[in-house]
């Protein structure tokens, strides 16, 4: 049976059911619900680390710049993108519920335990076991969900938990802003912490463990068949142009605060900036109708185009506060059409081993992301990080058409 195992996506539709699909599998429209929510939660986590940076980076005064984004950022990015490997396989051999409600609560503990930290070094640790933790949440969610509701359900659910992953985006950054400057970062910690704990005695009472059919083989199995999935090389094509998407997202937006500064705009009205993309995100729901009358490689080619087209032109107008919110707008708006349907892409090409690909997308995605902050501080001129950023996406549509290339002269030889 074809799993969904993955971090975003709008589209892409497991193949496959439990036959018959009895009705207490289903996936009520409360835990539908409470996994959007959750999601939310979770991928805040990641993005928080964007606004922070300043403010942990004062109260730590003897670290440089790249020591304070290594302990915020990149070290979770990094776990985050490594546990993804683990996670799919692990929930693919021992089930769904177990893994999400172990995730939550290491993550909890973990979240809570950062306001605590008494030095960088263990800041970055604690960030790490968070993302660790944290990424045995959204892939595995993601396969429950799959398993869990009727296909003539399943493409909008999976839909809303794309848009929950992508929104997280925007509102981890605002979020952790509006508490940072109210009550300081570590109370940023605190109030999500909170909410996570929440959701963990909420999970184990209204999810149920799907009913699938028997594992077959060693957990090993999941493994291998992933590192076979990795070597294609229409797979590294994709990959090439995938690690670029949320790179460039997070390596923007860490770089526009520090600019907003520099223009002499207020910590509030940073805030706001920061929000206007956030319309932008449900551009993910537009992939699948696009992708029905041209195909997922074009609209993942638009979105591309799209998102160089507006670092372009936020670096073109990097000293108008209106120029620089449009701009941003239209960069959002295609980075939410190129992540689902670049991940849609990932599923077709592991066929028959889906789990195995959308492992490895949610692990080239956030490699990229832990790579983001790190640009961001080492380029340090905002116009020309964004004009770099803008060729790369360019290369990367390249990537994805040669990668459909191949894969189509596979399918008809």
């Amino acid at each position: 049976m074809g799993k969904q195992v993955g971090c975003v996506t709008a589209v892409a539709v497991p193949d496959g059911m439990p036959a018959p699909f009895e009705q207490d599998q289903v996936a009520t429209t409360g835990v539908v619900m409470l996994l959007v929510v959750t999601a939310l939660l979770v991928l805040t986590q990641l993005y928080l680390a964007i606004p922070l940076l300043v403010q942990v980076g004062q109260d730590f005064s003897a670290a440089t710049t790249e020591t304070v984004t290594f302990s915020l950022a990149t070290s979770f990015s990094l776990a985050y993108a490594g546990g993804f490997l683990i996670w799919g396989p692990v929930s693919d051999q021992y089930g769904r519920r177990s893994v999400m409600l172990a995730g939550l609560a290491a993550l909890s503990v973990a979240t809570y335990a950062c306001v605590l930290a008494p030095s960088l070094s263990w800041l970055a640790v604690l960030r790490a076991v968070q993302g660790f933790a944290a990424s045995s949440f959204s892939p595995v969610a993601l396969a429950y969900l799959a398993e869990s509701v009727p296909v003539h359900r399943r493409a909008l659910v999976i839909g809303a938990m794309s848009t929950a992953f992508l929104v997280a985006g925007i509102f981890g950054q605002v979020l952790a802003a509006w508490v940072a400057l109210h009550w300081g970062w570590a109370w940023v910690f605190l109030v999500t912490g909170a909410c996570l704990t929440v959701a963990i005695p909420l999970t184990a009472v209204m999810v149920k463990e799907p009913v699938r059919p028997p594992v077959e083989g060693h957990l090993g199995r999941r493994f291998l068949a992933l590192a076979g999935i990795a070597g294609r090389p229409a797979v590294l094509l994709l990959s090439c142009a995938h690690i670029v998407l949320l790179l460039s997202f997070v390596a923007m937006y860490t770089a526009l605060g520090p600019h907003l500064s520099m223009l002499g705009l207020d910590p509030g009205k940073v805030i706001l900036l920061r929000l206007f993309g956030l319309p932008g995100m449900f551009a993910a729901l537009l992939a699948g109708p696009l992708a029905a009358r041209v195909g997922m490689p074009l609209v993942a080619g638009i979105g591309y185009a799209l998102a160089a087209a507006g670092l372009a032109l936020e670096a073109a107008l990097a000293h108008s506060l209106f120029g620089i919110a449009i701009s941003s707008l239209v960069f959002v708006i295609g980075i939410a059409l190129a992540v689902p349907s670049m991940i849609t892409q990932y599923g077709a090409l592991a066929v028959p081993n889906r789990a195995g690909g959308m492992a490895l997308n949610g692990f080239v995605l956030f490699i990229g992301a832990s790579m983001g902050p790190l640009i961001a501080a080492w380029v340090g001129s905002f116009t020309l990080l964004l004009t770099g950023l803008a060729v790369a996406l360019l290369v990367a549509a390249t990537c994805v058409a040669g990668s459909a290339a191949l894969a189509s002269s596979g399918r008809h030889p």
